[in-house]
């Protein structure tokens, strides 16, 4: 069953167009990627499927309910936008407090096992205002999973954390997952939510431009290696169009040339044998493993070209 379906969806503000015929499906059990840069439409998406902005055009069914009847789902959705909004002054136990009678919250998950599940239970007496960011994020969690919602939407959930905060709310992640909710997730950074989704869509300049299951986002069938080298021009004479990319990459080694080798059907030892033979002095050679980063990188790149010859210009 569908959690979330949108359909055509567009929205602009005055001249400007936020999104444009965006079309996505959240099923229940996954942990959906809402996936883009800053400025490529995410939030809005998130805005008009929640019914907090009412769309130009297009379809939104959540939860089984039409756009016109999204009240009815009052309760089932948990909802966490970029900065949590808690009550400084008060104690973490009472922002949780506050936040049941204002939402009517009857039943279901309470403010206790709340703080248990995203492990905030030691702190139920400090004052929230005292918390660092990635507790502030748990915290608005916290009280975005009061009741028991079904669907819980995160609006860039790692923005502004540290590796330990992102370790935490990624780990939390999964436990909900597996604890049978349904999430949905906004970010750009791949790299790191990689890590927990399910089910990817890709959003650029308000479209939706790829949509998988993460394992068939990262299926290819090109073997590739990485080489860093500072005798590129060994490796180019040796291999000629073998050679896919070159670039200086600042993740890797100091002062070395990195270039993107075909593998075709050959072995990396093999190629790294014929590589030294060459005159070619190898620093490391490595599998390509394909991820969000490079399938974003050559979704990007596809776009780029493709407005390139649509002008007639070329990139540069």
């Amino acid at each position: 069953m569908s959690a979330l379906r949108i359909a055509s969806l567009a929205k602009s503000y005055r001249s400007t167009r936020a999104v444009s015929d965006v079309s996505l499906n959240v099923d229940e059990g996954q942990i959906y990627g809402l996936l883009g840069p800053n400025g490529s439409g995410k939030t809005t998406t998130l805005s008009c499927a929640l019914g907090l902005q009412r769309p130009d055009s297009g379809t939104i069914e959540l939860l089984g309910q039409p756009a016109r009847a999204i009240h009815r789902t009052q309760g089932r959705v948990g909802v966490v936008f970029d900065e949590p909004t808690l009550i400084p002054g008060l104690r973490v136990h009472q922002n949780l407090s506050y936040a049941e009678c204002l939402l009517g919250h009857r039943g279901g998950r309470g403010i206790d096992e709340a703080l248990e599940l995203v492990g905030l239970a030691k702190q139920r007496r400090q004052r929230a205002g005292q918390l660092s960011l990635g507790q502030k994020r748990r915290l608005a969690i916290a009280r975005a999973l009061l009741g028991r919602p079904e669907l819980l939407v995160l609006d860039e959930p790692l923005s502004g954390l540290d590796t330990a905060g992102v370790r935490e709310v990624l780990q939390l992640v999964s436990r909900l997952r597996d604890d049978g909710l349904t999430l949905m997730l906004s970010s750009h950074r791949l790299h790191e939510l990689e890590r927990v989704v399910t089910h990817v869509g890709i959003l650029m300049d308000g479209r939706i431009v790829r949509e998988a299951p993460l394992p068939e986002l990262l299926a290819t069938d090109r073997r590739a290696v990485v080489l860093y080298t500072d005798t590129p021009d060994a490796a180019r004479s040796l291999l000629g169009p073998l050679v896919l990319e070159e670039s200086t990459d600042n993740a890797g080694p100091t002062g070395l040339t990195r270039l993107r080798i075909d593998l075709r059907d050959e072995q990396p030892a093999d190629l790294n044998h014929r590589l030294v033979g060459s005159g070619c002095r190898v620093s490391e050679l490595r599998l390509e493993r394909h991820s969000l980063q490079t399938v974003f990188e050559e979704l990007l790149d596809a776009r780029l070209d493709g407005a390139a010859d649509a002008t007639g210009g070329s990139r540069s």
